[in-house]
């Protein structure tokens, strides 16, 4: 097969290296990619949005069986339906538009949640900035709002107290910060205790289960500063039990399944208040691999991805899987994966971009770095975006992982003395407190 992914980040990155393995894939190519992919599988266009001419013209002529969507803003803009209805026979990962709008609107996404009667934080929804500002009298502090639409992991914050609130609130409808992202927001009950990430591979009627990661989305060591699209994970999260798997199987992911026929991966971001099977919530749905979870997840995953992927689609099971209750279990070893991202510092505000970058061959054979925000220009590597790289590592145990991760980031460190005053890492990332 002559496959394509769209995306360009880490979680691209990842995808590309399990499937261009595959003994199935005949090309894998990465559209648009990062600096880190070889020249020769990357597509140098702009990123696909949701024109998507040029999309069918190029798979055309290169001969594409399958495309898989790491991304989320061509599937909520239609890149499922439109490529189904262009192709016969083409294979896609990824929902159809309507399944995408659960991550492409908060607001769609509350009001699915409270038809199926699946636990998540109670919300209001506010259309312009009058009728949200009405509404922050009756929030419990703390709250939270959220931008409606897509906003690159940044359109969540947390408010302890109401001037800052009014002040989110202000640069969202009059200073446009997310664009038409923020025509509306979600004011919301902050969910207190452990956040876990559950991804399930779902092909319409049935859903597969991966090893559950652990992300940290706020920017600075110790759970401080802005929330980001993730500073790194690790996996397996250890903080979900059988039962509880049970639970969002048969009460969150089904319901899925039921209303939409729901293909493609199905991102359950959830936050576990107890060991009670119940004495959960979600904190979000997203149509796609999440990104850091998933370079700590594949590494982990046996078998051929790329069957576990086009499985989604054409519904032939031909590989072995783990049962676990009501769960059905994507195969997986023993260890532990952790991944810290580099960034550019101030990340999610300013930050610098062109950052010239090296990255020393590891010296341990399990640790590995994928590209995220990363150009290449004459076979020399510069920063493009906040997010740049993520150093992910295996290992016997997350402790084992963790140091080998950490080792090279001080390779990396030393390396690149020159600029080390505009990049930052988490130093937090997988400690056991956390």
């Amino acid at each position: 097969m002559r496959i394509l992914i769209l995306g360009g980040g880490g979680r691209e990155h990842a995808l590309y290296r399990r499937i261009s393995a595959s003994p199935r894939a005949e090309k894998t190519f990465v559209w648009p990619g990062n600096g880190l992919i070889p020249a020769v599988d990357r597509v140098d266009k702009p990123a696909v949005a949701h024109d998507f001419a040029e999309l069918a013209e190029f798979i055309t002529r290169e001969r594409i069986a399958m495309t898989v969507v790491g991304n989320e803003t061509p599937l909520v803009n239609g890149v499922r339906d439109f490529l189904k209805n262009r192709f016969s026979g083409h294979l896609v990962f990824g929902p159809d538009r309507e399944g995408a709008q659960l991550e492409g609107s908060k607001a769609f996404s509350d009001a699915f949640m409270a038809e199926a009667g699946i636990p998540h934080g109670t919300s209001v929804v506010a259309t312009n900035l009058t009728a949200a500002l009405s509404a922050l009298a009756a929030q419990e502090l703390p709250f939270v709002i959220k931008a409606d639409g897509l906003a690159a992991g940044k359109g969540v914050s947390i408010h302890h107290d109401l001037p800052s609130a009014r002040t989110k609130l202000s640069e969202i409808f009059e200073g446009k910060i997310f664009g038409d992202s923020g025509t509306q927001v979600l004011l919301q009950k902050f969910l207190k205790g452990t956040e876990a990430s559950l991804f399930a591979l779902c092909n319409g009627s049935d859903a597969l289960l991966l090893p559950v990661a652990r992300d940290y989305k706020r920017a600075l060591t110790g759970d401080e500063g802005e929330n980001t699209g993730g500073m790194g994970a690790y996996c397996p999260g250890d903080n979900l039990t059988a039962a509880q798997k049970d639970f969002v199987r048969t009460k969150i992911i089904a319901p899925v399944l039921d209303k939409f026929r729901y293909r493609g991966l199905l991102y359950v971001g959830l936050m576990i208040a107890s060991d009670r099977p119940d004495d959960l919530a979600v904190v979000e749905f997203n149509c796609r691999f999440g990104d850091p979870e998933t370079q700590s997840i594949l590494p982990l995953i046996e078998g051929d991805l790329l069957e576990y992927l086009m499985w989604t689609d054409d519904g032939e099971q031909k590989f072995p899987l783990l049962a676990s209750g009501a769960c059905k279990l994507v195969p997986y070893r023993r260890g532990s994966v952790v991944n810290v991202v580099i960034a550019a510092k101030g990340y999610p505000g300013q930050f610098s971009k062109d950052i010239p970058l090296v990255f020393p061959v590891s010296r341990h054979k399990d640790v590995h770095v994928t590209g995220a925000g990363l150009g290449e220009r004459n076979g020399k590597l510069f920063s493009t975006s906040g997010r740049i790289a993520n150093v992910v590592a295996y290992g016997a145990d997350r402790h084992t992982a963790r140091k080998a991760a950490y080792e090279y980031l001080s390779a990396f460190a030393a390396e690149n003395q020159a600029v080390a005053d505009k990049l930052y890492w988490r130093d937090d990332i997988a400690l056991a407190s956390h």
